[in-house]
């Protein structure tokens, strides 16, 4: 990938994240703001769009922004997700989401 090409994708990721999460992005989970990643929430490519280059990945990202099936997730939930079933995901949130 070209240096230009990986510009455009530093640049857009930032923007989807300013978009996703306003000036201070946050996991939706936790609300970490460290090693935040995008969650593709409903599946849609059996994470393919893992193994494109950046630029494809922007991309595709933007697509999944545009119809509303994208949000922001640390590192640790977006893992977490991987392992659980959706019902399971959803259930956890609700519990972090509780106060103690």
């Amino acid at each position: 990938m070209s240096a230009r090409q990986k510009d455009w994708a530093r640049r857009k990721r930032d923007a989807i994240m300013a978009e996703l999460g306003g000036l201070f992005p946050a996991c939706a989970v936790c609300g970490a703001t460290e090693a935040l990643e995008f969650d593709v929430i409903t599946p849609v490519d059996n994470d393919r769009h893992h193994k494109i280059e950046w630029s494809a990945r922007m991309s595709f990202y933007t697509a999944q922004l545009r119809a509303n099936n994208l949000r922001i997730l640390c590192h640790f939930h977006n893992a977490q997700k991987g392992t659980l079933t959706d019902r399971e995901f959803h259930q956890m949130r609700k519990e972090m989401e509780q106060p103690f």
